[in-house]
């Protein structure tokens, strides 16, 4: 007969102990005889582990709780109530006695309702990382959306938002917008920031499929367009230039699709009785018309939207739009070179320096062209004090209606400043490679530097304020004028001047945006390179392409 493997009788506490297979002799065993140890046997075993089941069913309870948690906050501000709650009120009528059949059963059916986040009501979409958002996060991400980048993209309404959020009928569109403001909330976090890329990745693969089901503009909701200049946003934040300016480019072909850039023409398809859903449409409208510009700036692009198409009047201050009070806002070409005081919206004058920017670009790209095809033109000096004119004028209106002290308060007007300065360098940037013909001309050249010169030295004492704000209050576009500036410093060396030390304080701001905005470490790299190059020109010329090497280098690795 075959011995059995298990011996008769109870294994001693030190053969245990020790994990040694015990003879079990009695009254010692052979290995308490060879090591003189007592040889004690526990009759009385305690159990191994939990009851088969048993981690289910707290589950099952952790999750009711949350659930009956978030149910009571809605009722009342107050928890004093929902502390008196006994076990089985918390549960809805789960006992401890419940099987564990039962208890498997009760924590399906809270999955399925509300454990884990629903990607789209009608046609779920499949999602690849699996991301487990609970109700309370995703009221945490709202809430970092709306204070720390509906700063720089006001182009919703909170109220709006959170009406449509809660309903159990979302469109896939609203469903995009939804993961595309967590993607850009759990970016700008510190808890959630290893949620981004799996979000970010859902909300791609979101609206590529929803862009693949367009049939014709009535199929495009105005939530497409903002998820995807939000995402384009997180792109040039956390990625690179490349990935968002592909991106950024979609959006301004829906807009164009929609034709948000008319919203105000007699007889538009966008008239109806609803004034914040039109006023969401213009700022998705101006929002994507400032990303093109912000883009362009740097590489010398052309702009995609043009200003002269322009029939959408300017957002409304931020104030009018949240509460629902319509205002009539001005159009673009009203408050561009006019002394317009009912511009009471900081974005507004951002948009209005933005678009003499734009100008400015248009009237460099025209110069090279002339200059290229040997076809000098007489009104390069006619635009170029134009463009002059208009940006001085709306500087001295900014300086007459805010106080100095407004730039630590709002950081898009701080932005803005910077924005005009960095126009005085660019334009004079255009006037360096321009053909003198006259001595007239040569002077107004000299004139300008000088100008160019303080703008500059204006512009890194505005960057002293960025010290005294949050990394989650700057503006994401931030690196370009900063980065315009130090190329200004780095190309106008002057050994009588503090050109080094104020190039320095440029050089050590973006480092410290860096770690916050990818913008900053790209242009940093930039820096870097624009050192290896002596010659005046072979430096323009390699800056023009800067941004599409140091893309090339990121995409790549």
């Amino acid at each position: 007969m075959k011995q059995p493997r298990q011996l008769p009788g109870l294994a001693c506490d030190t053969c245990r102990a020790r994990k040694l297979r015990c003879d079990r002799r009695e009254p010692k065993c052979t290995t308490c005889i060879d090591t003189g140890m007592a040889c004690t046997i526990t009759t009385i075993r305690s159990p191994r582990g939990p009851q088969r089941g048993h981690l289910k069913a707290l589950q099952a309870r952790v999750a009711a709780l949350e659930i009956s948690l978030t149910q009571k906050h809605a009722r009342t501000s107050s928890i004093d109530s929902f502390l008196e709650l006994t076990d089985d009120q918390i549960l809805g009528g789960i006992s401890r006695e419940q099987s564990p059949t039962d208890i498997s059963k009760i924590l399906a059916d809270i999955e399925t309702q509300d454990t884990y986040m629903p990607l789209d009501a009608f046609e779920p979409y499949p999602s690849s990382s699996e991301i487990c958002l609970s109700s309370l996060m995703r009221e945490d991400l709202d809430q970092l959306y709306f204070d720390r980048v509906h700063v720089f993209a006001p182009i919703l309404q909170q109220r709006r938002y959170s009406a449509w959020t809660r309903a159990k009928d979302k469109s896939r569109s609203h469903t995009c917008l939804q993961h595309a403001m967590w993607t850009l909330g759990a970016s700008l976090s510190t808890q959630f920031q290893h949620l981004e890329k799996s979000l970010y990745s859902d909300t791609k693969k979101m609206l590529e499929e929803l862009e693949n089901k367009c049939t014709d503009i009535r199929s495009v909701e105005i939530e497409q367009v903002q998820a995807w200049i939000l995402i384009a946003i997180y792109e040039f934040l956390r990625f690179n230039y490349c990935h968002g300016w592909m991106s950024a480019g979609r959006s301004f072909r829906l807009v164009q699709l929609m034709r948000l850039y008319k919203i105000d023409t007699p007889n538009s398809i966008h008239s109806h009785g609803d004034w914040i859903k039109t006023e969401e449409m213009r700022r998705t409208f101006w929002m994507a018309y400032s990303l093109d510009r912000f883009a362009s700036i740097t590489n010398d692009w052309p702009l995609t939207l043009s200003e002269q198409a322009i029939m959408t009047r300017l957002p409304a201050p931020e104030t009018n739009f949240q509460s629902g009070q319509p205002i009539l806002m001005c159009f673009l070409s009203e408050a561009v070179g006019t002394n317009h005081q009912t511009l009471s919206s900081s974005w507004a004058e951002c948009i209005v320096v933005n678009t003499i920017f734009g100008r400015a670009l248009s009237h460099r790209n025209q110069a090279v062209v002339e200059d290229i095809c040997a076809t000098p033109s007489s009104d390069f000096w006619d635009r170029h004090q134009c463009v002059n004119a208009i940006l001085v004028q709306t500087m001295q209106t900014m300086v007459a209606k805010y106080p100095a002290t407004s730039q630590y308060v709002d950081p898009m007007l701080l932005f803005t400043q910077m924005l005009a300065k960095t126009t005085v360098l660019y334009l004079y940037k255009t006037l360096e490679n321009a053909m003198f013909e006259t001595e007239e001309e040569l002077m107004i050249r000299m004139e300008y530097k000088s100008l160019a010169l303080r703008a500059a030295q204006e512009l890194v004492d505005l960057t002293k304020t960025l010290a005294q704000l949050s990394f989650f209050k700057v503006h994401p576009f931030t690196p370009v004028p900063l980065y315009l500036c130090a190329r200004f410093f780095k190309t106008h060396k002057n050994p009588d001047e503090c050109f080094n030390m104020q190039l320095q304080e440029i050089i050590l701001v973006l480092q410290g945006l860096k770690s916050v905005n990818h913008l900053a470490e790209s242009f940093l790299q930039l820096l870097d390179l624009d050192n290896e190059i002596n010659d005046d020109h072979q430096q323009q010329e390699f800056s023009l392409n800067g941004i599409d090497i140091s893309n090339s280098l990121v995409c790549s690795g």
